[in-house]
């Protein structure tokens, strides 16, 4: 299986060709508001570095949400323009999963967490057993205070922009987003998360102004 990957989730923008699971080459860089320009220059050069053609491609890999509402955009924009090009169907990757396949390896129950604004997170929990990352919950957006009395009950928590909110760094984890992760999810879920005709697909931006603690 053939699949381009595309990430602009968060100040990440990148691009991975994979090939039967093996990353091929990957091109990005951290470069906050610069996704509209760069993603078309490294399509580009992925293109030029390898033999890679589009129509020999299997299906287009994108980074789904939550994360930027305009990286988000720009990212599954482009990858539709590409994927209706040649017919090709897209595999929505959703972005909390690969940030928290971007942790250390290990069993239990852990948390993926992404900043937002203000003290406002994106989070998801899951369930982990022999690197098989399986959801426990919906993703939803929290304010931090609400969600720090459920770290007791995680075993492992991966966050990407939480810093300055964090007060107590036990068994939290920097974690990070990469097209590379994007491109082995899609392959892996390909079957399942695959759509064929992704005409009316949209970025999963999970409003935040939706506190998830409130829908209970």
């Amino acid at each position: 299986m053939k699949i381009i990957a595309i990430d602009t989730a968060t100040d990440v923008c990148g691009i991975t060709y994979l090939i039967d699971g093996e990353i091929i080459h990957t091109i990005e860089d951290n470069i906050p508001r610069k996704h509209a320009q760069s993603l078309p220059l490294f399509y580009e050069k992925l293109c030029s570095e390898t033999e890679l053609t589009l129509n020999n491609i299997d299906g287009i890999a994108v980074s789904i949400g939550p994360g930027s509402f305009t990286g988000l955009r720009i990212g599954l924009s482009y990858s539709k323009g590409l994927a209706f090009g040649c017919d090709l169907p897209i595999i929505p990757v959703p972005t909390l999963t690969a940030i928290m396949k971007s942790g250390e390896t290990f069993n239990g129950i852990a948390q993926a967490i992404l900043y937002s604004h203000r003290d406002i997170v994106y989070a998801q929990r899951f369930k982990i057993n022999n690197n098989s990352l399986n959801p426990e919950n919906e993703i939803a957006a929290y304010q931090w205070e609400e969600i720090i009395p459920s770290f007791k009950e995680l075993d492992f928590i991966v966050q990407i922009g939480c810093n300055d909110l964090i007060s107590e760094k036990k068994n939290i984890q920097s974690g990070y987003t990469s097209s590379s992760i994007i491109a082995e999810l899609a392959n892996v879920n390909f079957d399942e998360w695959v759509i064929d005709k992704p005409y009316s697909l949209v970025p999963n931006y999970i409003s935040p102004f939706n506190i998830g603690a409130k829908k209970s």
